[in-house]
């Protein structure tokens, strides 16, 4: 079959590789008929991520025609058209049966999250879905169906982008009349406004530096108030005085580790060097990937009201200093963070769909064969011909 391939840091590969097989009578293989490139796959690109491997096959947000299933799977059969959730669950261990799928205790060997498709050893070292066949272990817990009066375009993003934003508006309390601050305008930044709006927020907040993500915030989220951080001190501080000095209710993060420039992009940039990666075309340094940056979360807690919620959907993946919890304590904020618990919400946003009341198609800006798959990298991760996101049709 065909698939991308990662080799190194910046150097993917559409290559020719073998069919995957049923390795578990639990599991099924998907012939894969849509796939995207999600933010969290650039920290693959950009070799931020540990425990990465010359072979891997990226990818989590993919959705398929059932192909072939193991003995045990009772869900599923040759034809079935299913999505897939990223996150990889067992279904029987405590967490499992705790919903908190996000934290299943079986299927990653390697850590203390799920294992996810695509994403290396440290998350369970399972192939992902940017390829023509992928295989899904414990089939009968996860994949659900797609209602036959949805496109592919519709559904894709129940897997992943779409449960992320929902979550993290739910989880941090917005409810109506709230003011909500949303930092990064990328595909789940501008998702969670809209959920944000969906749940009855009064006011939100959308903030970047990407002229074309805050028009797009604005195109898509009419009534959304754009703020690009390049043109202020302290993003944070405008939002209070936007806010008659209180604050708002609820800030979330879709922004994750690479985000703003701190002192520790010195020593990304020299790693970078060392392993003769160069620069991004058209950049400064200081634009360049940071690993461990909390300059966002320092805007959001400034942000916030007394008593508010932060809501961290973006990836933070490393250790960090600066992180600001004394004006955590101060304010008395609570936080809500971690791995989306998808598999929770993915009904809902089915039917939120079918009903009109929610759609995530439409920030699709590029549409690309498998066989292109490195110019969607370079796209994305380039932010070039205004790229918020990519899906790819193997």
């Amino acid at each position: 079959m065909k698939a991308v391939v990662y080799h190194k840091p910046y150097q993917l590969s559409l290559e020719k590789v073998k069919d995957p097989e049923i390795q578990d009578d639990r599991e099924m293989l998907i012939r894969v008929t849509s796939t995207a490139i999600c933010g969290s796959d650039l920290h693959i690109y950009h070799g931020l991520q540990p425990m990465l491997h010359d072979g891997l096959i990226p990818g989590h947000e993919f959705m398929g025609i059932v192909e072939e299933v193991g003995k045990s799977v009772k869900r599923w059969k040759r034809g079935d058209r299913v999505l897939v959730p990223f996150p990889i669950s067992c279904g029987e261990c405590i967490m499992c049966q705790a919903k908190l799928w996000s934290h299943c205790e079986r299927s990653n060997e390697h850590g203390e999250i799920a294992a996810v498709f695509g994403h290396g050893d440290f998350y369970g070292g399972f192939q992902g879905g940017q390829a023509e066949y992928v295989r899904v272990p414990y089939a009968d817990v996860s994949p659900l169906a797609v209602p036959d009066e949805l496109t592919d375009e519709q559904a894709l993003f129940v897997t992943d982008i779409l449960p992320t934003a929902y979550w993290i508006v739910d989880v941090s309390g917005v409810k109506p009349g709230d003011s909500v601050a949303v930092f990064g305008c990328g595909p789940v930044g501008i998702l969670a406004q809209r959920c944000a709006i969906l749940k009855g927020a009064r006011r939100v907040y959308a903030v970047d530096q990407i002229p074309y993500r805050l028009e797009y915030a604005q195109k898509l989220n009419p009534g959304v108030e754009t703020i690009n951080f390049r043109d202020h001190d302290d993003p944070g501080e405008v939002i209070r005085e936007l806010t008659g000095g209180r604050g708002v209710d609820v800030a979330i993060d879709a922004v994750g580790f690479e985000s703003e420039p701190t002192d520790s992009i010195v020593a990304a940039m020299a790693g970078m060097k060392r392993m003769g990666i160069p620069p991004l075309p058209g950049t400064r340094p200081e634009d360049q990937p940071a690993v461990a940056s909390v300059s966002a979360i320092n805007w959001e807690v400034k942000a916030l009201r007394h008593g508010g919620c932060l809501g961290l959907a973006g990836v933070y993946g490393a250790k960090a200093d600066g992180f600001p919890i004394g004006d955590i304590f101060a304010k008395g904020i609570s936080i809500q963070c971690g791995q989306a618990l998808v598999q929770n919400y993915t009904d809902e946003l089915l039917q939120l769909i079918q009903q009109g009341k929610l759609r995530s198609d439409d920030i699709i800006t590029h549409r690309l064969a498998l066989d292109e798959a490195m110019t969607g990298y370079e796209k994305f991760g380039r932010r070039i011909d205004n790229c918020l996101k990519v899906v790819m049709h193997p």
